[in-house]
């Protein structure tokens, strides 16, 4: 199994650890050296730690604490070196309020849940997210009936980027706080509905702005049309753009 670059990175890091304390250990490595080592090590950590994060950020990851913990350690050890605090390696045990916190992480982090329930004869998928950007833009994504539940942060959908089933298929969007933009080709038959208690609505050139704001959209073939997309959106604060590509 391919290893991502922070794994990689941290057992190089690892490696060269244990090769430096070894040759210090027997003398191999001289008192200068060994000076130079213990002011750079911490800063290789923050390097890691920096690195580890991206990469949560980017695939989602879930080994926070052990990220968390290096970056914050490799910070306190940073500022013992330019003597601001006093914090040397084996003072690590001080650290343990990071569990609190990591604790109090999870429960805002984002989560997401979906379950199947009928509207009247029409089977919808119902997702939940807290918090984080909600995004279906990958490369044929399939659309189905949809109700899209989001707290706070942003939603993307991309309808260029989808394969879309013939009929009329239709998705419900709600989100509390962050903005809310849909792409849609330009030959997809539309009807959009689309309502912001504060924020700004914009389907195509048509614009809403202030509160209490909706507006609504069908295009003139939706009837005829053998692909169409229902979008009924919703958002307590926050904006929503409709665009066709």
């Amino acid at each position: 199994m391919k290893k991502s670059i922070p794994k990689t990175l941290f057992s190089i890091t690892l490696l060269v650890l244990g090769v430096i304390l070894l040759l210090i250990s027997i003398g191999v490595i001289s008192l200068e050296i060994k000076k130079i080592f213990v002011i750079i090590y911490p800063f290789l950590l923050f390097i890691y730690g920096s690195l580890s994060l991206y990469h949560i950020s980017l695939k989602r990851k879930n080994n926070l604490f052990f990220t968390l913990f290096i970056l914050v350690f490799s910070i306190l050890l940073i500022l013992d070196r330019f003597q601001v605090l006093e914090f040397g390696f084996v003072d690590f045990w001080r650290l343990w309020p990071l569990v609190i916190i990591l604790l109090a992480l999870r429960l805002i982090s984002p989560k997401k849940f979906s379950f199947e329930y009928d509207n009247g004869g029409n089977r919808y998928t119902k997702k939940s997210f807290r918090i984080g950007d909600v995004k279906y833009n990958t490369d044929n994504w399939s659309v189905e009936p949809m109700h899209i539940s989001h707290g706070i942060g942003d939603v993307y959908i991309d309808f260029s980027k989808a394969f879309i089933p013939e009929g009329e298929t239709e998705l419900f969007i709600h989100a509390r706080i962050g903005d809310i933009k849909i792409i849609v080709p330009d030959d997809l038959a539309m009807n959009v509905t689309a309502e912001a208690k504060i924020g700004e609505v914009r389907i195509l050139q048509s614009i809403r702005d202030g509160l209490g704001n909706s507006l609504e959209y069908v295009t003139p073939d939706y009837e005829e049309a053998i692909k169409k997309i229902k979008l009924n959106i919703f958002i307590n604060i926050g904006d929503i753009a409709v665009q066709k590509v």
